[in-house]
């Protein structure tokens, strides 16, 4: 079998029906299988699976085992020679996961992993995959080097993979999580996705850890999907995002499995130091937001260095 999809479930009846569907009605050419892997999920999830698309093979967990497990556990029974992650709140159309089956059929052996442009509903872009963290990187985001910087000058001075920088199919640091297809060898061998991050910032990991190894991750240009964006979050676990003593540990522990607690300190420095600068020539309006910006760099700093120690 050539490819295996998996589809994380978590209260997203509706969307997942859409999204299965769409898939249904891509007419994928080239052999594959569905797996979705429920996360005991309360809205009729899996009974609508079982009633309405009885060619998916369906895991009901007993409670919530979060993105990374949940797709480990579907990497597990998967027969397929590649794993296509793909989020419950997408929409695919005819043609595309071929162009990213092919692409990756016909690369050389170190590009593992692939990612298309991933749309908004409108069609308008959401994402074309990211750079690895780094300080450079940091100055980047933080500056919009990417947008200001002639294009040319600016693929030789960023990282790879800064979004904005290119046109046609190129080198990224990792790709979306709602679409990102992989060669299962690898995603076995290396670990799958890091269980230890509960909620986002599995795929940087995993691209980090890719990139570690000699692995490659790209964006395929030609491909594309449809991402209505964040729907589980939109449920139970909002509550969780709300959290911001939650969400600064979930950032910290990013850190501690890519660049590390002492570089992690450096570059949140560097994100401090240029929000500071922006803070003073800004207007007044700016001001909240980049306050806001700076009380949160501080905490993320002290929660390093604790960790750290």
């Amino acid at each position: 079998m050539k490819l295996s999809i998996i589809i994380i479930s978590f209260n997203t009846r509706g969307i997942l029906r859409d999204c299965l569907l769409s898939i249904r009605s891509a007419v994928i050419q080239c052999s594959y299988e569905i797996i979705v892997v429920d996360n005991n999920s309360v809205d009729g999830s899996v009974d609508m699976i079982r009633e309405e698309f009885p060619e998916v093979i369906v895991i009901a967990n007993e409670h919530n085992n979060f993105f990374a497990k949940a797709n480990n556990q579907g990497g597990a029974i998967a027969q397929g020679e590649h794993l296509l992650l793909l989020n419950s709140d997408t929409l695919v159309e005819p043609g595309n996961i071929e162009k990213l089956v092919d692409f990756l059929d016909h690369a050389g052996e170190k590009i593992v992993c692939a990612g298309p442009r991933v749309l908004n509903p409108d069609r308008t872009l959401q994402s074309a995959g990211y750079a690895l963290p780094s300080v450079s990187e940091r100055l980047s985001m933080v500056w919009h080097l990417n947008r200001i910087l002639p294009k040319q000058l600016a693929r030789k001075l960023l990282p790879t993979g800064v979004p904005g920088l290119y046109d046609g199919n190129h080198r990224s640091g990792w790709v979306s999580g709602c679409c990102m297809l992989v060669r299962k060898d690898v995603y076995l061998s290396v670990g799958g996705l890091n269980e230890d991050l509960e909620f986002y910032g599995e795929e940087p990991e995993f691209g980090y850890r890719l990139n570690k190894l000699g692995y490659e991750t790209w964006v395929v240009s030609g491909a594309t999907i449809i991402h209505l964006g964040g729907q589980s979050a939109k449920t139970d676990q909002a509550d969780f995002l709300r959290d911001d003593e939650r969400s600064l540990k979930r950032y910290t522990t990013l850190q501690k499995h890519t660049v590390g607690y002492k570089k992690a300190i450096v570059m949140s420095r560097v994100v401090l130091f240029s929000s500071c600068l922006k803070f003073l020539v800004s207007s007044k309006k700016r001001k909240t937001g980049l306050a806001r910006s700076i009380e949160r760099t501080r905490k993320v700093i002290d929660l390093l260095k604790a960790e750290g120690r």
